[in-house]
C-alpha cells in the first residue's frame, strides 16, 4: 500500500525530559514519510535550546515557538496549520511510541477503515504498564483491551485523525480543537462533529501509547475541576440542540462534577468554573455549529453498545 505523509503533532511546555523521550520514540519510526510538529507554550526549562538544536540536526521536525500558554488546544491547531501530512497523530509530550512499526501499523488501520475520521489507540501507564487506561471508553477496559470496535469517542493523548475528516469537522477555519477549551474536554466535541459530518471513530489495539500523564488523569485537582466545569458550558453551547442530550450531558454531568467536588474539598473551583461557562455557552454558540438531534440519538446509540462489548 502507498503510505500517506503522516504529521506527528505534540504541544509542550516546560517538561523537556518528557519531550525528549516523546520525540525520540518518533524519530525512531521506521515510517517513510513523517514529518515532526512541535508547538512550545512558553516554557522556561531548556525546552526551547533542545527544540533549536534538534529542528536544525533533522529535517522531519518543525518547531513553533508561542511565547506564552496557549493550552493544548490553541496550540495544537497552530501546528495543525502548518501541517502537510494526510494523516495527523496527535501525541501529548509525555507519552510515548513503544515500536518502530508503530506508525506503520496506524497507516494500515486507516486503509482498513475508509470512513475513519479518528481512530484511537490503547493508552498504558508508562510506570506500570500492565495497567491500562481506556477511560474514554464505556468498555470495560480489562475485557476490551484486544477488542477492535467503533467508538463514540477517544483520547486525544494517543489519536490519529484523518486530515479530510478534520476539515470537514472543523469548529472554524484552522480550528481543529476548540480553542476555549484549553485542554480539558478537547476530544470531546471533535467526536460529535466527525459523527455530523458522516465520519466514524474507532478504537484499535494495535498500537499501545506509553502515558506518564495516565497516573494522573483523573486526580481532581483544583485546576482541573474548574476547566471541566467551565466545559460543560461550552460544550452545550457548541454541540447541543435543546433539549437533545441535555439531561444526560448537561443536568447529571453536571451534578456528578458537583458530587466530585464537594467529595474533593474543590467546590469553589467548580462553582467557578460553572459561572465561567455562562458566558462561554454564549460565545460558542456563535459558531452556529450545533449537531442534528439525530446525532445526538446516533452518539448515546454508539455510547450504549461500547457498554455491550464486554457483557
Amino acid at each position: 500500500m502507498p503510505f500517506p505523509k503522516i504529521s506527528a503533532i505534540i504541544i509542550t511546555r516546560n517538561r523537556v525530559a518528557y519531550l525528549r523521550e516523546c520525540v525520540e520514540s518518533c524519530l525512531l519510526q521506521n515510517y517513510p514519510s513523517l514529518e515532526i510538529l512541535i508547538g512550545d507554550n512558553g516554557s522556561t526549562d531548556g525546552t526551547i535550546q533542545y527544540l533549536e538544536s534538534l529542528a536544525k540536526s533533522d529535517s522531519r521536525v518543525v518547531t513553533l515557538f508561542n511565547g506564552r500558554n496557549l493550552g493544548s488546544c490553541e496550540g495544537r491547531n497552530l501546528l495543525l496549520q502548518r501541517s502537510t501530512g494526510e494523516l495527523w497523530f496527535i501525541i501529548d509530550d509525555d507519552a510515548t511510541f513503544q515500536h518502530p512499526d508503530d506508525l506503520v501499523k496506524v497507516a494500515q488501520e486507516f486503509e482498513r477503515h475508509p470512513k475513519a475520521g479518528a481512530i484511537g489507540f490503547t493508552v498504558v501507564n508508562a510506570q506500570d504498564p500492565q495497567t491500562l487506561n481506556l477511560w474514554m471508553y464505556q468498555a470495560n477496559p480489562e475485557k476490551a483491551r484486544w477488542r477492535e470496535f467503533r467508538s463514540a469517542q477517544f483520547a486525544s493523548c494517543a489519536v490519529a485523525v484523518r486530515r479530510q475528516a478534520m476539515e470537514d469537522a472543523r469548529f472554524a477555519h484552522g480550528e481543529y480543537f476548540v480553542n476555549s477549551f484549553f485542554y480539558s474536554w478537547d476530544e470531546f466535541p471533535i467526536a460529535w462533529r466527525l459523527l455530523e459530518t458522516g465520519w466514524e471513530c474507532w478504537y484499535s489495539p494495535v498500537v499501545a501509547i506509553r502515558h506518564y500523564g495516565s497516573s494522573t488523569i483523573d486526580v481532581p485537582t483544583a485546576h482541573r475541576v474548574h476547566l471541566d466545569a467551565k466545559s460543560v458550558g461550552q460544550f452545550a453551547g457548541l454541540i447541543l440542540p435543546f433539549p437533545y442530550g441535555w439531561w444526560k450531558y448537561v443536568v447529571r454531568l453536571s451534578l456528578w462534577m458537583l458530587k466530585r467536588a464537594w467529595r474533593t474539598n474543590t467546590m469553589k473551583a467548580c462553582l467557578t468554573g460553572f459561572l465561567e461557562g455562562i458566558p462561554a455557552f454564549f460565545s460558542e454558540r456563535r459558531k452556529h455549529i450545533k449537531v442534528r438531534p439525530a446525532t445526538v440519538r446516533a452518539f448515546i446509540a454508539l455510547v450504549k453498545k461500547e457498554k455491550e462489548i464486554t457483557n
